[in-house]
C-alpha cells in the first residue's frame, strides 16, 4: 500500500513520552494561551496543547503534513496552515512560539536561522517567549561515520541512512520499498555552533537562556540544545 511522505515520517519519528515532555515545558514556561507553532508536522503537539486550553496556529511547509494533521489532530481551538516559517506577515502576534524536533535545522545557513528569529520576534508579544531546540554540534562527530536504521514502516521495509557532510551538514536518505515503488526521501540539516545561535539571538534583542531541566527532569543536552528566548 502507498503511504505519504507525512505518514512515514509520523511513523518512524512518533514518540508519546518525547512529545509529552514537550507538552509539559511548554506548560511550565507560556502564561498566556495564545501560540504558534512552527514547522508543526503531523499536529500531535498542537492537538495535545489544544487539549490543555491553548489557542494554537500551527504551521508546515509540507501539505501532506498539514493533510494529515487536520485529519488526525483536529481540534476546535487548533488552526493549521500549509505556510513558510521564514514569511509570518500573514500571522498574528502571540504568547509563545515554539518549534521543535531540531527543525531549525532545516534552515540551509545562518541567514535563515537570522530570518526566521526576526520573524519570531516580530510576532509575539512583549514578554512573549519563544521555545526551540536544534541539534547539539557533538551531532556532527557522532554521524561521521555512516548511522544506519532498517526496519519495518507501515508494513513496508525501510532503510535510513544518516551521515554528516561537508563541516556542519547532516544529510538522511530515507528509502521505502513499496510493493510497486520505492519512495525515496532526502533531508539535510544544519548544525550550528552555540556562539552562532546566541550571536544571532543576541543582535534580535531576545533575553535568552540555555534550559538544561524542567520538572526536575534533565534534557538530554548531549544530544540537543533547548532554549528558552523572551521578548523583552
Amino acid at each position: 500500500m502507498k503511504y505519504s511522505f507525512a505518514q512515514y515520517y509520523h511513523e518512524l519519528v512518533f514518540d508519546k513520552e518525547g512529545y509529552q515532555s514537550y507538552l509539559n515545558w511548554v506548560i511550565q514556561e507560556v502564561k498566556g494561551k495564545h501560540v504558534l507553532e512552527c514547522a508543526c508536522g503531523t499536529g500531535y503537539l498542537s492537538r495535545l496543547l489544544a487539549e490543555n486550553g491553548y489557542r494554537v496556529d500551527a504551521l508546515d511547509i509540507d501539505q501532506s503534513m498539514i493533510d494529515l494533521a487536520n485529519y488526525d489532530n483536529k481540534h476546535v481551538n487548533v488552526s493549521y496552515f500549509c505556510e513558510n516559517m521564514f514569511d509570518l506577515s500573514s500571522f498574528d502576534f502571540y504568547d509563545s512560539i515554539i518549534i521543535f524536533l531540531d527543525s531549525l535545522n532545516y534552515c540551509k545557513d545562518e541567514s535563515e536561522l537570522r530570518l526566521f528569529f526576526s520573524q519570531a520576534y516580530n510576532h509575539l508579544n512583549q514578554g512573549g517567549i519563544l521555545l526551540f531546540d536544534l541539534h547539539h554540534p557533538n551531532r556532527l562527530e557522532e554521524f561521521r561515520n555512516e548511522y544506519i536504521e532498517e526496519g519495518v514502516a507501515l508494513g513496508n521495509y525501510y532503510h535510513w541512512s544518516i551521515q554528516t557532510i561537508d563541516l556542519n551538514k547532516i544529510h538522511h536518505n530515507i528509502v521505502v520499498y513499496e510493493e510497486d515503488r520505492m519512495f525515496i526521501n532526502r533531508i539535510e540539516q544544519t548544525v550550528f555552533s552555540i556562539d552562532t545561535i546566541e550571536s544571532i539571538l543576541k543582535e534580535h534583542s531576545f533575553e535568552f537562556e540555555r534550559v538544561l531541566t524542567f520538572n526536575e527532569s534533565e534534557f538530554d543536552c548531549d544530544e540537543k540544545l533547548y532554549y528558552r528566548a523572551r521578548k523583552g
